[in-house]
């Protein structure tokens, strides 16, 4: 595969023998970007009206600038400003962010333009492909690698749903803006990146067991962000703009990895499970969620213990014909979120799981786990690596992995250790290990 940056607006061969899109036109990374949305917007044919989604704190970040910019030119931009619930820390992708939206599609925009980062990105990103509007992103923080992958988790009923949804046709990124963002957000955007480690093991997980299709371009491209990633990580904690910017590149080509697979496969296993169960259930019990990419570093952190206590104490990978968790246990646990769990949870039991081939298996697994300790990483940005340092109680936590994986039909290595028989077991050890 060539640079992916490289690629961008085309159809193309890949050498794991599939034809992938990328239909994200342009990426503009660097100083005073900006300045360049009018001239950008004009090549792309964007003209009219458009609708500016921002929340409070990224209007006064850029959204505000941006208005500017695009009044002062051929534009006539409305600004959607989108108000989080009193009762929560911030702005989540829910019923009532969505119906705000559609009160300002009443003004009949052109295109969209997403000023923020995680939720602003994901809520402009499923509204505009539901109105078959175009949307662009200006990114406000290198907090997340969602920006132009295809995907729009939404909160439905308390529940977590990702959607089909059109990138942008083009991603703004500034890097006096994203150097300037706070550090927590910075740090989720390294700790998200770091997941990726753990998300390629599982991957690996489903090759062996269901044949499932795997991409080694996209392999070796993650590799080398990865790699450029470790190597500048002091940097990021002193916000030094070349590390600001190596940081957003890798988010955006883990971003592009998606859309190139077409979902989250290349970026998201059992540690993001982890991450939206207990953004779930802290909503849920009206706890502090944390940022995103930080419950995801340490869910990467168990995760990656897990898979070396399984590759130090089995051999040949026994495993229950059914899984030890039967529906019943799901009702009782997910409670009125059940609804939500039962198809997913349904598909999971109805797969048929194949013998693995152990020597195949452990050399392809331990080529993503020996590329660096996640752990020894997130301390270097001083990331936190304990679920406690976020908020979450220990019965949660312990929950969180027990269950997290019926959130999806994917399975990852939680799947394969309860299948062994022996989740309780890693799992008590890898939590006593590292908190």
């Amino acid at each position: 595969m060539q640079n992916v940056w490289n690629l961008l607006g085309t159809t193309f061969w890949c050498s794991c023998g599939k034809t992938h899109r990328i239909r994200t036109q342009k990426v503009l990374l660097g100083e005073n970007v900006l300045s360049k949305i009018p001239s950008v917007l004009e090549e792309l044919n964007l003209r009219g009206k458009a609708l500016v989604l921002c929340d409070e704190n990224t209007y006064r970040v850029a959204g505000e600038e941006v208005i500017r910019i695009l009044s002062d030119s051929s534009f006539s931009p409305t600004l959607g400003l989108l108000k989080k619930k009193e009762r929560l820390p911030f702005l989540e992708p829910d019923e009532e962010a969505r119906s705000q939206i559609g009160e300002y599609l009443f003004e009949r925009p052109d295109f969209l333009v997403a000023v923020g980062s995680g939720v602003i990105n994901d809520l402009a990103k499923f509204v505009a492909c539901r109105a078959q509007l175009p949307y662009v992103s200006v990114a406000t923080a290198p907090s997340m690698d969602g920006y132009v992958s295809p995907g729009a988790p939404m909160l439905v009923g308390g529940y977590k749903v990702t959607y089909d949804a059109t990138p942008p046709l083009v991603l703004f990124a500034d890097l006096g803006i994203l150097s300037s963002a706070p550090l927590s957000l910075i740090q989720a955007g390294f700790a998200d990146l770091v997941g990726k480690i753990t998300a390629f093991a599982d991957w690996e997980i489903r090759r062996a067991l269901f044949g499932e299709d795997f991409c080694e371009a996209l392999w070796e491209n993650t590799a080398s962000f990865l790699r450029d990633l470790a190597s500048c990580a002091d940097g990021i904690v002193k916000r030094d703009k070349g590390a600001i910017a190596i940081l957003m590149r890798a988010l955006v080509e883990s971003g592009l990895s998606m859309e190139i697979i077409g979902d989250s496969r290349p970026a998201s296993g059992g540690e993001h499970l982890v991450a939206h169960y207990l953004e779930m259930m802290a909503l849920h019990k009206r706890l502090h969620p944390s940022f995103h990419g930080l419950r995801v570093g340490v869910a990467t952190c168990v995760v990656w213990k897990l898979f070396q206590l399984f590759l130090s104490e089995n051999t040949d990978y026994p495993y229950f014909p059914s899984d030890p968790y039967p529906l019943d246990a799901l009702k009782v646990h997910f409670g009125p979120l059940f609804p939500f769990v039962r198809e997913e949870a349904q598909k999971k039991y109805n797969l048929q799981w194949s013998k693995i081939d152990p020597d195949l298996f452990r050399k392809a697994v331990e080529e993503k786990l020996s590329l660096f300790n996640p752990l020894e990483l997130l301390v270097r940005v001083g990331v936190p690596t304990r679920f406690q340092d976020l908020g979450f109680p220990k019965e949660m936590v312990r929950n969180a992995f027990l269950w997290a994986r019926f959130l999806r039909k994917r399975v990852t290595i939680l799947d394969l250790l309860a299948r062994c028989g022996v989740l309780e077991k890693f799992l008590d050890q890898a939590l006593q290990e590292i908190e």
